[in-house]
């Protein structure tokens, strides 16, 4: 009995261990913002309660810094704090500056409740953002992906009236999701996963109201922008795929804006797509990964490419920027689903004009987890094939939660509220 006792300890701390690894940061560090220009006043904890002053009705966004001690019960049980209603969590073992979404809360006074975490009473303060987004503004939304539309901003444009979602690259690498079906042929597998997100590109945002032919599949091989702005006159190939054409995943024909039917796999006919897009519509948003925080390559240059060539048009579109993989952590944000979206990990500034907080009540929650349940690359398509399919994805899904990796997108995206960064168009270039 005593050596069992012994083996649970040290197996508990092993897990502890590998916890505390997995943020790639050091979580007892303060998060860094600059949001001086936007402080509104300084508030105190006293008997879990938060009062405020008046606070102007059209600050739509409203961050509260906080100040978090650290607690020893943290190592072992996941610390948050519970603002009215709504959950704010924390890494394990956190301490140091955090800034809380409070936006969509009644600001008279909050009453606050912690759970494994304690915060510095005299040191909160709270900060608001005054945003110009309305629901009949035209939006473009360039996804690299045929999810990332989803993930980041499904409640937004469900909510919206005029919206055009244009998905950059087919997305055939990756997890190998279907090779079991396909002996291991990774190329069939990548030829059927491309077909299956070029499907869903145009499939899932009718789920948010969005008509088909205001969503347009480029076809762009993944993986491959980046090297495409280097080389711009060089055709590329897929990765993955035994063949260097791009037409046979391209859909554009049926779409509202009129794009060429076939086209070179270049930087030239990307930027050539992107450039007629934005004259035809002219948007009065874009929304798109934010280059700075967002790790993905095909993030990353979908959005500088889309400011390069912004800057040869007329359009003064406003940015609103998101990241489906911060590069500080594929963990965040922190938490289930339907607890909050707070600001990330971050440990240097980078720009951005304004903070926009979007709420979803509970059932567009649900309605945007039916829009990602649609997507097939966000699911076990093999779960029911066989049992031990089933025990594979089992025996995942409990290491996962032992050791705190859950990168799923359900619980990443499935929040009380989708969150953007905003940066005028006038300050594009700051981007690059």
């Amino acid at each position: 009995m005593y050596y069992l006792l012994i083996i649970v300890v040290v197996l508990y701390l092993f897990i502890i261990l590998k916890r505390l690894k997995k943020y790639k940061y050091n979580q007892k560090l303060d998060y860094i913002y600059n949001l001086e220009n936007n402080y509104i006043q300084k508030v105190s904890l006293e008997d879990s309660k938060i009062s405020f002053k008046k606070i102007d009705k059209d600050f739509d966004t409203i961050f509260l810094k906080i100040k978090l001690n650290f607690s020893f019960l943290s190592y072992f049980c996941k610390p948050y704090i519970q603002i009215n209603n709504t959950k704010h969590y924390f890494e394990f073992a956190a301490q140091g500056v955090r800034y809380i979404n409070i936006s969509h809360e009644k600001l008279e006074y909050l009453e606050i409740k912690s759970k494994n975490i304690s915060i510095v009473k005299d040191e909160s303060f709270v900060y608001g953002f005054k945003n110009d987004v309305t629901r009949d503004k035209k939006i473009v939304i360039f996804a690299p992906h045929a999810d990332d539309a989803e993930i980041a901003a499904f409640g937004f444009y469900k909510e919206s009236r005029n919206i055009t979602i244009v998905t950059i690259t087919i997305g055939e690498n990756g997890v190998c999701n279907y090779c079991d079906l396909y002996d291991k042929n990774k190329t069939k597998n990548s030829l059927k996963k491309a077909e299956l997100r070029t499907f869903d590109a145009l499939s899932t945002p009718m789920l948010g109201g969005v008509e088909v032919q205001n969503s347009l599949a480029l076809g762009y091989f993944g993986g491959t922008l980046e090297y495409m702005s280097k080389n711009p006159n060089e055709n590329v190939v897929s990765k993955s795929l035994e063949f260097g054409t791009l037409n046979r995943f391209r859909k554009v024909a049926h779409a509202s804006v009129q794009l060429k039917k076939e086209v070179e796999s270049n930087y030239k006919s990307f930027t050539s797509d992107i450039k007629e897009i934005i004259i035809q519509i002219n948007p009065d948003i874009i929304i798109m990964p934010h280059p700075a925080i967002d790790s993905h390559p095909d993030h990353k240059q979908t959005t500088l490419s889309v400011c390069d060539v912004l800057g040869e048009t007329n359009c003064k579109a406003d940015l609103m920027l998101y990241t489906n993989h911060l590069e500080q952590s594929e963990l965040y944000p922190i938490g289930p689903m339907h607890c909050a979206i707070d600001l990330p990990p971050n440990k240097k500034e980078f720009y951005f004009d304004s903070i926009y907080s979007f709420e979803l009540n509970y059932s567009l929650q649900l309605d945007k987890f039916f829009a990602l349940e649609s997507i097939h690359d966000l699911r076990d398509s093999l779960l029911f094939i066989s049992l031990r399919h089933s025990y594979r994805h089992l025996s995942k899904m409990i290491k996962k939660k032992i050791m705190g990796k859950d990168k799923s997108y359900f619980r990443r995206a499935v929040r009380a509220n989708e969150l953007f960064f905003v940066v005028k168009n006038k300050n594009k270039d700051k981007l690059q």
